[in-house]
């Protein structure tokens, strides 16, 4: 597991030292950004989202202190401070870093600051990771959307709103109510995975349709289904019994 982190020092031979440190101690840890200063900082944490934030505490501008003082009371990353100054180790405890090592870097030091990081992050990670899936579990059937990638845009559409699908070599043809058709750069295979389990009957190798858009079962010429938007869809011999099985449930 990655822990994504943002070195921060006024200095670029530290930061460079840093860098090829951790590159060969430690792994684990991925260097995402790095900044020259507390306001460059405030900006890769807002865009970067980091797990981890190696802190200089005296820079030009502002201080490690004072970057994390302008920060939400609630931050979702761990510090460890990296200084040449070993007055401010009380302060470090009291802004909650995780560890706090001196210039110059002695590899052990810094290996075992990485080791109380992640002994914080994945558990927070993890916890976070379920609390989504729990969150995602809980929601309605009728919450889910599924995405459409066209060359353009994204279109996001409910499977109760979706008529048909239907095969064209490497793309799919979509019909959404309301909706002119749309050409994805999917198969049908992918999409007849995402919804097996949401009323939709893979009717034919290139046909996938929802049971409840459909409005007439025509029995004449081996069968096909009439749907909501006025197409007719056929049924494979091969899986016709079956198929008709399904429809009278």
């Amino acid at each position: 597991m990655k822990i994504k982190s943002i070195l921060v020092d006024d200095e670029y031979k530290s930061r460079d030292n840093l860098r090829a440190l951790l590159t060969e101690y430690c792994p684990a840890v991925e260097i995402v950004g790095e900044a020259d200063s507390a306001a460059t900082a405030l900006k890769l944490i807002k865009q970067l989202e980091p797990d981890l934030l190696f802190l200089d505490i005296e820079m030009p501008g502002g201080s490690g202190f004072q970057l994390l003082q302008s920060l939400p009371t609630h931050r979702n990353f761990e510090v460890i401070f990296v200084t040449a100054y070993d007055q401010y180790g009380i302060a470090a405890v009291k802004a909650c870093a995780i560890d706090y090592v001196l210039k110059p870097i002695d590899v052990l030091e810094l290996s075992s600051a990485v080791e109380k990081a992640m002994a914080q992050i994945i558990p927070q990670r993890e916890n976070h990771r379920l609390r989504e899936l729990i969150a995602n579990i809980s929601k309605p059937a009728v919450e889910a959307r599924i995405a459409f990638p066209l060359a353009d845009k994204i279109v996001f559409a409910a499977p109760e709103d979706i008529i048909r699908l239907e095969a064209a070599g490497n793309y799919t043809h979509v019909y959404i109510s309301g909706q002119k058709k749309l050409i994805v750069c999917k198969t049908l295979k992918e999409y007849h995975d995402l919804l097996a389990d949401k009323h939709f009957i893979r009717t034919h190798q290139s046909h996938l349709i929802n049971r409840h858009k459909i409005t007439a079962l025509i029995k004449s010429e081996g069968g096909a289904i009439a749907m909501e938007d006025g197409s007719q869809v056929p049924i494979s011999r091969q899986r016709k019994e079956e198929i008709l099985k399904q429809l009278m449930k």
